[in-house]
């Protein structure tokens, strides 16, 4: 999930959760963890943290992850060549990809 600094730190690392997000219905069941991707000057995919349950959040649609624990430090993995625009949203990938990958773009790849 991309976050600017602000968010990133007050939210996903401070309160142990994320909200106002968008899931494609076919994917609620299968999250398991959540990856905090922090927007400009870091560029990077930082912290991870595992889902404890997902709820509704707001009117349209969107959804708030809970955390079973606080978010853990990662790699950092940075955006590097990912292509143009690869972190405007929610990016789905798979668990052992996040811990092998070294740059956004290995996680991108199926």
């Amino acid at each position: 999930m991309p976050a600017q600094k602000e968010g990133f730190e007050r939210v996903f690392l401070g309160e142990d959760c994320w909200y106002a997000v968008r899931i494609s219905g076919g994917m609620l069941d299968k999250i398991k963890y959540i990856a905090g991707y922090q927007t400009q000057p870091v560029s990077a995919i930082t912290h991870y943290a595992p889902v404890s349950r997902i709820e509704p959040y707001g009117e349209d649609g969107k959804f708030k992850l809970i955390f079973s624990g606080k978010a853990k430090p990662l790699g950092p993995i940075p955006y590097a060549d990912a292509p143009q625009g690869a972190m405007q949203g929610p990016r789905y990938t798979t668990f052992a990809m996040l811990q092998a990958g070294r740059k956004l773009a290995d996680l991108l790849t199926k």
